[in-house]
């Protein structure tokens, strides 16, 4: 089984996870959960951890700046294309906010999606199934944001991607977390 972080749950890490009393303990166990390639991390995912509240995911965990761990993700594709593209026009859009859109603003803003972290993870995750891929996140199945396409556990539940968040990932990999209070 192979993880695929999304820069949401590397955010989290970096906010709540490395207050930890072993910060640097954590920080090696990731770093070498990436190195063996246990955990994958996108071109794309870089990208954005690199614009989110200043670069500070890159800052604190400078290891992800090492290019060889990164997964280029720039020329993926979907194993079957002309059905990615269907569900992704009946199935992972909301109804709402597509009847807004004209057909020419629609097909930009699909265009942009397929770009994102979000459906490169997706892409990933379909293209390499032997891995047992899971997508690690901490998005909520919940749309309350007024984008144009459902949330990342929506559509890994409808193609059959297992997901879970940073801290179930933790702890299946037997971190144990404890905060100290000052």
């Amino acid at each position: 089984m192979i993880g695929i972080i999304d820069t949401s749950s590397l955010l989290a890490i970096v906010r709540y996870y490395l207050s930890i009393k072993d910060e640097a303990k954590l920080l090696r166990f990731l770093e070498f959960k990436f190195r063996y390639g246990e955990l994958i991390l996108l071109s794309s995912i870089h990208g954005e951890a690199s614009k989110t509240q200043k670069g500070i995911i890159l800052s604190r965990m400078t290891f992800l700046n090492d290019k060889e761990l990164l997964t280029n993700d720039t020329e993926m594709l979907p194993p079957a294309p002309k059905k990615f593209s269907n569900q992704l026009d009946n199935n992972f859009s909301i109804p709402l906010q597509k009847k807004r859109l004209t057909e020419e603003l629609y097909a930009q803003q699909k265009e942009a999606y397929m770009q994102t972290g979000d459906v490169k993870m997706i892409l990933y995750a379909l293209n390499n199934k032997s891995l047992k891929p899971i997508i690690i996140t901490e998005e909520t199945p919940q749309s309350n944001d007024g984008k144009l396409f459902k949330k990342l556990p929506v559509i890994c539940d409808f193609l059959e991607i297992d997901h879970i968040s940073i801290s179930e990932w933790l702890s299946s990999n037997g971190v144990k977390l404890s905060w100290t209070h000052p």
